[in-house]
This record gives C-alpha cells, sequence and structure tokens, in this order.
C-alpha cells in the first residue's frame, strides 16, 4: 500500500501498523451505533462469519444476507455507505479493514462485490493525506495505539491542525516529531487531548452530528456555535470545540470547555520545554 501522489504526508494512514488502523471511509463512524463496544460486537461477528467464506463453507452472497439481516444498519447520514465487509483483520482484533483485500486473502481481489467496487475502493485516499504534515501524522500514530480513536481523530483535520496551530504558536517552532515520539510525557498529554473524541461532556445530542456536521434528511451543513446567544465572544478554540460536536447550554460550560482545552494545551507546551526542546 502506498500513498497517492500529491500529498502532504508519504505515510500510510490506513493501515499505518499493526496496534491500529482507519476504515472511516468504509462508514464505520456513520452508524447511529458507533460506539466502541457496538461496533467491536458487529466487527467480531462479521470476522467470525467471514472466515467461513474463506473456508468455503459459505458463499459471499449468503454472508451479505446474514449481515444486513442481522445488523442495524441505521446510517446517521444516508448517502454515506456503510460496507458489510469491514471487519478485523488480525487475531489481535487491533486493526479494522476490508476483508476482500488480497492482503488478507492470499492474494485474492474480492473487492468487486463491494458496493463501490475495486477500482474506487483501491484509489480512493481520505483528504487526510492532503492536509496533515508528516510531523503531525508521525505524533498522532506515536500517541494512539487504538484503532476507534485513531480512526475517529486521523480523519478530523481541523481537530488535529487546530491542536498543532496553537501549540506551535505558543512555542514559537514546528514541533520536532521523532523528538516528541521518544517523550512519553508530551505523547500521554496529545494522548488526553485525542481522547476527547470519545469523552467529551459538551457533545450536542439533539440531532444527528458527525464532528462539525449535521444532519437533516439528505442535507447537511456545519453546526455553528451561537456566541452571542451566550453572552460570549467566540472562543480561540471554536474550531476545536465544533470538530468535538459541541454544544453549551450557557457561558459558564462555555468557560468550563475552555478551561479543559487551556489545561491540556498549557501542560503540552510546559512539558516540551521543560523536556529541554
Amino acid at each position: 500500500m502506498t500513498a497517492p501522489l500529491h500529498t502532504v504526508t508519504d505515510i500510510h494512514l490506513c493501515q499505518p501498523d499493526e496496534s491500529k488502523s482507519c476504515a472511516a471511509c468504509c462508514g464505520i463512524y456513520n452508524y447511529v451505533e458507533n460506539t466502541r463496544e457496538g461496533l467491536v460486537a458487529r466487527f467480531a461477528f462479521r470476522t467470525g462469519l467471514f472466515a467461513r467464506v474463506r473456508q468455503n463453507r459459505m458463499s459471499i452472497e449468503d454472508y451479505r444476507e446474514v449481515t444486513r439481516h442481522r445488523e442495524n444498519a441505521q446510517r446517521i447520514y444516508a448517502t454515506i455507505y456503510t460496507c458489510e465487509f469491514v471487519g478485523f483483520l488480525n487475531d489481535a482484533c487491533t486493526r479494522v479493514g476490508c476483508m476482500l483485500h488480497p492482503l488478507v486473502n492470499n492474494g485474492k481481489d474480492l473487492r468487486d462485490v463491494s458496493f463501490y467496487g475495486r477500482d474506487i475502493c483501491e484509489g480512493h485516499f481520505c483528504p487526510s493525506y492532503q492536509k496533515l504534515g508528516n510531523h503531525e501524522v508521525r505524533i498522532l500514530l506515536a500517541a494512539i495505539d487504538d484503532w476507534y480513536l485513531y480512526g475517529a481523530t486521523v480523519t478530523d483535520i481541523d481537530f488535529v491542525k487546530t491542536f498543532f496551530h496553537i501549540v506551535q504558536n505558543r512555542l514559537g517552532e514546528t514541533l520536532n516529531a521523532e523528538w516528541v515520539s521518544g517523550r512519553p510525557e508530551i505523547l500521554d498529554i496529545f494522548r488526553r487531548y485525542c481522547s476527547l473524541k470519545t469523552s467529551w461532556g459538551f457533545r450536542d445530542t439533539s440531532r444527528p452530528r458527525f464532528g462539525k456536521y449535521y444532519f437533516v434528511g439528505e442535507e447537511y451543513d456545519i453546526a455553528r456555535i451561537d456566541y452571542a446567544a451566550l453572552g460570549a465572544e467566540p472562543s480561540s478554540f471554536d474550531a476545536i470545540f465544533v470538530s468535538l460536536a459541541s454544544f453549551f447550554k450557557n457561558s459558564d460550560e462555555l468557560h468550563r470547555a475552555d478551561l479543559v482545552i487551556e489545561g491540556i494545551i498549557g501542560d503540552f507546551c510546559r512539558a516540551y520545554t521543560d523536556a529541554g526542546r
């Protein structure tokens, strides 16, 4: 697997190593039931069932019928397809991806049976390849060893780049990824930031949201925070808040959210400086 031409990063984001992977383009976060627990159960069943296909004990058509009848395939955004051939790719269940891919089928390419087909699946690379720099990706890879959090983070360009933009402006330099990757105390702080993707306490649950986007039927738009209604000035962390699908009931909640982000960024900058960089 190689990255496409004209990219900022030359790192393969989909399957970067044995401890994590991303299958966001296959629609895994687009299920209404997209919690970690829900996806683990979904993929574990599929992986076991697809083993029967590889053993010639079940046809791919029967596999498709069983999964479609068994699963709740309700989607956040109806236009984004959720592929039924995503499963775990290794025994440790640390990597998710396409169970039709030749690399997991002794060289046999089965992707033509999928919704998009082999050519589209093989040629598609998400915008993160064009937007994220190598130093940003390398720090992200060093900090996260978890397919669920990795996929949710690496595909949220605003969330990743805003953090590094603010940090680098405060430090007055571009982060040295190789140096940071060898500093567990700094990586732990960045991991705290990434973990907000799954633990954020100010998430909007009133409507279908996917990061900064909200959906009404087949239509979507970018959600905005109404700072005027809160009696507050726009936060310097607005891009982060929107990426986290935030909703604030009042200015006190906004203030508390500001403190959370400021605390993480401040800790990161202090740790970076104290470590002697």
